[in-house]
């Protein structure tokens, strides 16, 4: 029995005195490959509005926001799988039942939630050739979400989106694949109109 214990301590012995060279993995974020553009479509499903997206997104309509059913029919989620992103659009109809400065001051309250997390926060006024207006916020940081939007003609019409990643908000980690989006955004803002 001894002679078998010490035979275990010498292998072990043995073992820790060998020389190993360890490499340290280096510090690197994952790989993005951001999609190439093929062509431009024209969203035109029964909505009040029409806009050029992206081949390589696909257009989902949401059926359901926190479990209960979306207000309208014109809610949508723009989705590019290869970032596991997408855009989120929430149309509502501006009358009697719903008022324009309610849902300006929602959007208003639903960007500066962020504020705890956020380095910066940057408003960008929006128009376009075809008399929408709107308003887009940056927002820099580990965000949930970094930029956010709505669009309106102040009178009948409002839509209000945001980009979501379904990952940690890592900000160094997505802004390459953030920025992409961003682009995307200002294409659809040049091209969305009213019906």
């Amino acid at each position: 029995m001894i002679r078998n214990i010490a035979i275990v301590f010498a292998v072990l012995f043995l073992m820790g005195c060998a020389e190993q060279t360890f490499v340290p993995k280096p510090v690197a974020y994952p790989r993005i490959y951001l999609p190439e553009l093929v062509n431009y479509q024209v969203f035109d499903q029964n909505c009040p509005y029409k806009f050029e997206y992206p081949n390589y997104v696909e257009i989902q309509k949401d059926s359901f926001f926190f479990e209960e059913q979306v207000v309208s029919d014109c809610w949508i989620n723009m989705v590019y799988p290869s970032l596991m992103a997408k855009v989120h659009f929430s149309y509502k109809e501006i009358g009697k039942d719903i008022s324009l400065e309610k849902v300006m001051e929602d959007s208003y309250e639903l960007a500066y939630t962020h504020s705890k997390k956020a380095d910066f926060i940057d408003e960008y006024e929006i128009s376009n050739n075809y008399g929408v207006e709107g308003l887009m916020t940056d927002i820099g940081g580990d965000a949930a979400n970094n930029i956010q939007f709505y669009l309106t003609d102040y009178k009948t019409h409002y839509l209000r989106g945001a980009v979501y990643f379904n990952s940690h908000p890592n900000n160094d980690s997505i802004q390459p694949a953030l920025e992409f989006v961003r682009e995307d955004m200002l294409h659809i803002f040049e091209t969305f109109s009213w019906q």
